[in-house]
């Protein structure tokens, strides 16, 4: 079996750098791996880079002539990459040397979608805030047990291209921030388990402040959660915007004074992972939420 590094990058070549090092380095020959990197329309030189590129890779560039985001990125790396299985990458993740054989091992045995474990690098120092990410998600689960959809991210995993076609690839109406990899995860677990290999690890240099990081959520809630309810809705629940007396309780427990304060113990790191889990909330919530007093 032989893989496609699929590796949209936008703007973040100095990671990306890295990451291409990192795949020199794989304990598999060069024959049975390539790697589709989609530039999606970067002003860093990542384009003019990526056509020069004389290292050892089998490197395809994909340049997108403007932004188009990462569901369509995503998709233009897939109909570019010509291996049976296609592994997500993202341009600021570096892996181990046995990142690639670990992916295709588990293929082998079954027909399976695979996530690995992100977390940030170790030469970085982490903050609170940090170690509340690197637990999030699959990273909850150990290798080999399955999880559910909405918890297959891009970042680190693996799916066959046959699985990826006969669902259609990803859903090019999300062009804003978040939502296309729980949504095509959960039309992945329809046809297949997903489950988590956390001996698949890639490390994370690109490191956000908790305020860059609530104003993406934002964004998220605003532009990205209304069309994921509207293809997977059963999410709404799990998102906690459904109608009722629950959405009531989130709205009181959101409301600004209990979010500033929060807000402080976590930018001065004494805050505990329920608040950090507690202020993406409020975030998205705030966002979606701005979205409806528009319709």
């Amino acid at each position: 079996m032989k893989a496609s590094i699929v590796t949209p990058s936008y703007n973040s070549l100095v990671y990306l750098k890295n990451t291409l090092s990192a795949l020199e380095k794989q304990d598999i020959g060069f024959d049975n791996f390539e790697v589709v990197v989609i530039d999606d329309g970067s002003t860093d030189g990542t384009a003019e880079y990526l056509k020069s590129y004389n290292g050892k890779l089998k490197l395809t560039p994909v340049i997108n002539p403007k932004n188009l985001g990462r569901a369509k990125s995503r998709n233009a790396g897939i109909k570019n990459s010509k291996n049976e299985l296609i592994i997500f990458l993202d341009s600021d993740i570096e892996v181990k040397p046995d990142f690639i054989s670990l992916h295709i091992q588990q293929h082998m045995k079954n027909e399976i979608a695979c996530v690995g474990k992100v977390r940030f690098h170790p030469d970085i120092k982490r903050n609170s805030f940090m170690k509340y990410l690197d637990s999030r998600g699959a990273a909850k689960y150990i290798t080999g047990e399955r999880i559910p959809g909405q918890y297959f991210r891009t970042t680190n995993a693996s799916v066959s291209k046959k699985i990826m076609m006969e669902i259609g690839c990803f859903d090019e109406n999300f062009t804003h921030y978040g939502g296309e990899d729980a949504e095509i995860g959960m039309r992945i677990a329809d046809k297949i388990p997903i489950i988590t290999l956390a001996e698949a690890i890639g490390y994370n240099r690109h490191v956000r402040s908790l305020d860059d990081t609530l104003n993406i959520i934002h964004e998220y809630g605003e532009f990205s959660i209304p069309y994921l309810l509207e293809k997977q809705p059963a999410l709404a629940k799990e998102l906690r915007v459904q109608k009722g007396l629950s959405n009531l309780f989130y709205k009181f427990i959101g409301l600004y004074p209990f979010y500033i304060l929060i807000k402080l113990f976590a930018k001065i790191n004494i805050a505990s992972s329920c608040a950090y889990s507690y202020l993406l909330m409020c975030s998205y919530r705030k966002g979606y939420f701005k979205h409806l007093r528009r319709l």
